[in-house]
């Protein structure tokens, strides 16, 4: 097991939050409609956040998940929806990955939901049954069918991006990318526990607010680590020029943590090579 893997249990405690206890049990199909609607208007994507709302006022009056379930497939559904400043969303640089990969998990639970709307489920059934990919894959294998190593908490395949000069070798990540590699290690197992617990809704407005300060000691440990394997760290994104070489030749580049004593990031194997 990974250490952010093994960390996001020990941060459970703290992630969840308080509980809805005293209050009526909502459907958790309706309660996952919900948290996406929020997340949606939150960060102004208007035409998804209407469809939802459709899909919440459906599901009410009719108990019925088809006009949910049509929002997947192939290009301009949901799937083809990325949170980011590009694309004028209301979110800073540092929210970005957080809110894209929660809106990335909330699709999935929804769509999973969606074909199992009376069920009760928990985290661990979760964890086990839904993948990051799945509403993508729905319109072509079914999501049900994608690959174990593509499902739920069972890859332990992440990994750190940054880039890398291919002229001279010089290599940097960011705070952007640092923050990427903990929200996707962390963000399933929030959303699976918030699931279980009705409690969705919170979830967003926390890392809306990037209310997610009990993660900061893992966050320091991960730069420490970056610096010591010999990577570049800037509070700054950006690529070119190569500051060493000043050279305009450089692409992404990927690591794997190594949670050993020395705890250290080491190259992936699919990295583009130096130019000769």
């Amino acid at each position: 097991m990974s250490l952010c893997t093994s960390m996001c249990g020990t941060l459970y405690c703290a992630a969840i939050g308080d509980s809805r206890k005293g209050l009526p049990m909502m459907n958790q199909y309706e309660q996952s409609l919900l948290a996406m609607e929020h997340l949606l208007n939150a960060v102004g994507e208007v035409y998804w956040a209407q469809w939802i709302h459709c899909d919440i006022e459906q599901w009410r009056s009719d108990h019925e998940t088809s006009h949910h379930l049509s929002a997947y497939g192939g290009m301009g559904t949901l799937n083809d929806v990325v949170i980011c400043r590009t694309n004028q969303h209301n979110i800073t640089e540092l929210q970005e990955p957080w809110v894209n990969i929660l809106f990335e998990w909330l699709t999935s639970i929804c769509h999973y939901l969606a074909q199992h709307p009376d069920d009760w489920v928990t985290a661990e059934t979760l964890s086990n049954a839904v993948g990051k990919h799945d509403s993508a894959l729905a319109a072509f294998i079914g999501g049900d069918k994608a690959p174990s190593s593509m499902r739920g908490l069972a890859s332990e395949n992440r990994r750190l991006e940054g880039w890398r000069c291919l002229r001279c070798g010089h290599s940097k990540v960011s705070n952007y990318n640092i923050e990427c590699f903990i929200a996707d290690a962390l963000l399933p197992f929030m959303v699976f526990r918030y699931c279980e617990t009705l409690t969705l809704d919170r979830l967003v407005d926390r890392i809306i607010a990037q209310n997610i300060i009990e993660i900061e000691p893992l966050r320091k440990k991960l730069i420490t680590a970056v610096k010591t394997s010999g990577i570049s760290f800037s509070d700054r994104s950006g690529w070119l020029p190569c500051p060493c070489c000043g050279e305009d030749d450089s692409a992404i580049n990927r690591w794997k943590l190594v949670a050993d004593d020395t705890f250290h990031f080491t190259p992936s194997d699919d990295n583009l090579p130096l130019r000769q």
